[in-house]
């Protein structure tokens, strides 16, 4: 049992790359997901990156791919379930 759980999932880079998909392990079929470039949920457009549905095994598509630089973070929070 863990002792301390975030209410979210943190994705950090080291190095310029393109996501097409992000994987979350623990999250169920059709979770709705919200991406966003801060530790807290927000409803602001401007920190909004993606929002989406897990698939089957947990990954989440993205509609166009994101390019992260080195140094940059988000955070994928999970929504009820549909």
């Amino acid at each position: 049992m863990k002792l301390y759980h975030e209410p979210f999932y943190r994705f950090a880079f080291s190095e310029q790359r393109k996501i097409e998909k992000i994987h979350l392990p623990e999250a169920k079929p059709l979770c709705n997901i919200v991406i966003c470039k801060k530790p807290i949920l927000s409803e602001l457009e401007t920190d909004i990156i993606e929002q989406g549905k897990t698939d089957s095994e947990g990954w989440v598509k993205f509609s166009k791919p994101l390019i992260v630089m080195p140094g940059d973070v988000f955070y994928a929070f999970l929504k009820d379930p549909i």
